[in-house]
């Protein structure tokens, strides 16, 4: 009797140790499987997030590509834009100008950079789909621009049945600076060209000691303008800052004209006009004076400026009387 009750006692006991190590493998399988999609959803949360980080370089890249396909189909067709901002948008987008494909943009759009993304993240394997939508470009201040867009990523894991959909609005600054001016060519027949650098002598300026100014007039310098025009008016041939690009804070630009390098072009100067190349190519009715201690050649106006201040004022010089 003994025995029958040892062995039901032993057989209860395997029963239950069978029962309990199903359930133990089951628990483990389980957390097993629970910790693989964790570890899946976090690499394609950081993949989005390196997406995400990786488009602000891609964005500026582009965009200065863009700026440059756009300055060089003005000077080339001596024409300036009708939207300097939508076509610079369309060249990032699709690498064209009025649908007409641009060679300085090939295999260099964002759409190509999209491609190039999705194809990498797929061979991790997940299914990826990169959306830039409503990009828009604005003036930010004299020496950049602003470009804002949106970005969209769906990443897909067929292993773990996973989705992901994340978007996100961003904004990048872009430098213009080592940009070629197009109202130089525009207004020189493309004889005179010049690149925007900023002076860096800016706000420091002397009358009694002419050097800074003379530099600045030598290498057609840049400064920031209330009213001369910005990058993106210049593309499209403007001479002041339109409405359109305006911002609260000044966008505009402007430099002196070294009219010894027009004369070299072959083309007649206007020795009487004040040398700021906003108001020099538009032939400005404005009062212009000579300046003591600078070129025989160079005038300047008393027009305002930044800071509330007039041309005599900011470069700090004395007029001849």
């Amino acid at each position: 009797m003994k025995g029958v009750l040892f062995s039901l006692i032993m057989f209860f006991i395997s029963i239950f140790l069978a029962i309990f190590l199903l359930t133990q493998r089951a628990s483990i399988g389980f957390y097993s499987t629970q910790k693989a999609i964790e570890n899946r959803v976090d690499g394609m949360l950081s993949l989005i997030k390196n997406v995400f980080d990786d488009s602000e370089r891609a964005i500026e890249i582009i965009g200065r590509r863009a700026c440059v396909a756009a300055i060089n189909y003005v000077i080339t067709n001596g024409i300036p834009l009708s939207a300097a901002n939508e076509t610079i948008a369309e060249l990032m987008l699709n690498g064209s100008i009025n649908s007409v494909n641009q060679s300085l943009m090939e295999h260099a759009t964002i759409r190509d950079w999209s491609d190039t993304l999705e194809y990498l993240i797929e061979t991790q394997g997940f299914k990826a789909k990169i959306e830039i939508l409503n990009l828009t470009i604005s003036p930010l201040d004299s020496f950049n621009l602003e470009i804002d867009y949106s970005i969209k990523v769906e990443l897909s894991d067929l292993k773990t049945k996973t989705n992901i959909t994340k978007s996100k609005r961003k904004s990048i600054s872009l430098s213009i600076e080592y940009l070629e001016d197009p109202l130089y060519p525009l207004n020189t027949y493309g004889r005179v060209i010049n690149v925007i650098v900023k002076s860096p002598h800016w706000m420091n300026y002397s009358s009694e000691d002419t050097g800074n100014l003379q530099d600045d007039l030598i290498n057609s310098y840049y400064h920031p303008s209330l009213y001369g025009a910005s990058f993106l008016d210049r593309l499209e041939g403007k001479y002041f800052v339109q409405e359109k690009y305006r911002r609260e804070n000044p966008i505009g630009l402007e430099s002196f004209v070294n009219k010894d390098k027009i004369l070299v072009a072959g083309l007649p100067v206007n020795y009487y006009q004040t040398n700021v190349d906003y108001l020099y190519f538009s032939n400005a009715n404005v009062t212009s004076h000579k300046v003591v201690g600078m070129p025989d050649s160079f005038r300047l106006d008393n027009e305002t400026t930044i800071n509330g201040m007039t041309h005599l004022q900011i470069y700090n010089v004395t007029v001849e009387s």
